[in-house]
């Protein structure tokens, strides 16, 4: 029994030194991990992506001169426009007037004004238009006037944010680099623009509509679109789920069982709407405006010219217009317009055409001959179908019909009233109007 104490105190050492050795040993493992390989998410673009200032284009620009009226709606004008913006700073911004005569303030000479469909918030708009206090600009407007009376003696400009809706008006001013480079680029080829004719109306804002007859081309696209697929793997968190169920020959169905692709394939129209994100939550203008441009500039949605034509801010739709050379392009067999409704920090509803208008058939191009504008305002104020004082707008378009395997581009005029569209037909207006050869 003698050595039962030796014992016990050999196997204590033993067990303390084995577990400072196992304890060592767990501290200095390092396991022969594989490398895990970062999963690279396929990036789905169906065109190119745009800049913001592509999307917040006017839809015209009208030049006072003289007592009289020039303007375009090309879109190398615009852009030599938004080339000079760039390089500007407007500063000493101010709120000068909260019931402008808008009127008088476009009508006066030497001055150059941007008509938009939409009131652009003024920090989204910076980005086309840089501002020396840009935290400040809370607020929006739809006309743009440059006023060019003091470029060339002092290389300034004053700028004119008008608001035809609210009534506002506020003033600012860009110094030029050279003020003669401006009115040699920019101011002296509006000359030779169409000229155009101030229609007046009691206690409402001017339409302006061009003089006299003037010719414009009609076009046949081919019908190209995009595959429906590839949306699904853009508005779907995982496309690998989601399965096409065909309802019948006009309507295929995709759901991943929270939300809904339906796509139109006769009029080649897609619908997306993820019920969850449904909100009422109030979003700043400037905000709305951002998140949906992203959106669909992400995956090159802007698959042509579309430009912002309205902003409904307390339902957080966002809708972008069709453009084509310059004109507005309008439809009743399919829809010209991207239309995006906001949610809770993601997309709500996703409404838009597939199809795209790149390849025109040269051979089947025509010359029509459009009536004057002073003919359809004449028509407009003695029809009973139409109440002249609730027209916004005057514009030529194009009207979109469609071929089995093209599109047809009507030149047309179009009367636009809270943001719905009419077609007026030279039937209506006192007859058929001939081509030109």
């Amino acid at each position: 029994m003698k050595y039962v104490e030796q014992i016990k105190s050999f196997l204590l050492v033993f067990l303390v030194f084995l577990s400072v050795a196992l304890t060592l040993i767990i501290w200095n493992y390092q396991p022969d991990y594989e490398l895990i390989e970062e999963t690279q998410v396929e990036e789905v673009l169906i065109g190119d992506q745009r800049q913001l200032q592509d999307v917040l284009k006017p839809y015209r620009v009208l030049f006072r001169e003289n007592d009289a009226f020039t303007g375009t709606v090309s879109n190398g004008v615009l852009n030599e426009l938004y080339r000079n913006f760039i390089t500007w700073q407007v500063q000493d911004v101010k709120l000068i007037n909260t019931d402008p005569k808008m009127n008088e303030i476009i009508n006066k000479n030497n001055r150059a004004t941007l008509f938009f469909n939409e009131e652009i918030p003024m920090q989204s708009f910076s980005n086309v238009l840089p501002f020396v206090e840009k935290d400040e600009l809370d607020i929006s407007f739809n006309r743009l006037i440059i006023d060019w009376s003091n470029a060339e003696e002092q290389d300034q400009l004053q700028l004119l944010f008008l608001n035809t809706e609210k009534r506002l008006l506020l003033q600012g001013y860009v110094n030029l680099a050279s003020g003669q480079r401006f009115l040699t680029q920019v101011i002296q080829p509006s000359k030779n623009y169409t000229s155009y004719v101030e229609v007046e109306r009691d206690s409402l804002h001017s339409l302006y509509v061009p003089q006299g007859t003037f010719g414009a081309t009609k076009y046949t696209y081919l019908i190209d679109e995009f595959l429906p697929e590839s949306f699904k793997n853009i508005v779907f968190p995982d496309p690998s789920i989601v399965q096409p169920n065909v309802e019948n020959e006009q309507s295929v169905r995709y759901t991943d069982g929270t939300s809904l692709m339906t796509v139109d394939t006769q009029n080649r129209i897609l619908n997306y709407v993820y019920p969850p994100a449904e909100s009422i939550a109030p979003i700043p203008s400037s905000r709305l405006l951002l998140d949906s441009f992203e959106f669909v500039n992400d995956h090159g949605g802007f698959t042509s010219d579309f430009r912002l034509s309205s902003m409904n801010i307390g339902k957080h739709i966002m809708e972008y217009q069709l453009f084509l050379h310059g004109y507005p392009v309008y439809s009743n067999m399919t829809t010209t317009r991207i239309i995006t409704t906001w949610g809770e920090n993601r997309l709500f509803r996703y409404r838009r055409p597939y199809y795209s208008i790149e390849r025109d058939i040269p051979n089947e191009r025509a010359v029509q001959s459009l009536p004057s504008g002073e003919a359809v305002v004449e028509y407009l104020r003695n029809s009973k179908d139409y109440s002249f004082d609730e027209v916004d707008e005057i514009v030529v378009g194009y009207y979109l019909m469609q071929n089995p395997d093209s599109y047809i581009l009507d030149p047309s005029w179009f009367i636009i009233s809270d943001n719905v569209w009419t077609r007026i037909t030279p039937e209506q207006i006192g007859g058929v109007m001939n081509g030109l050869e």
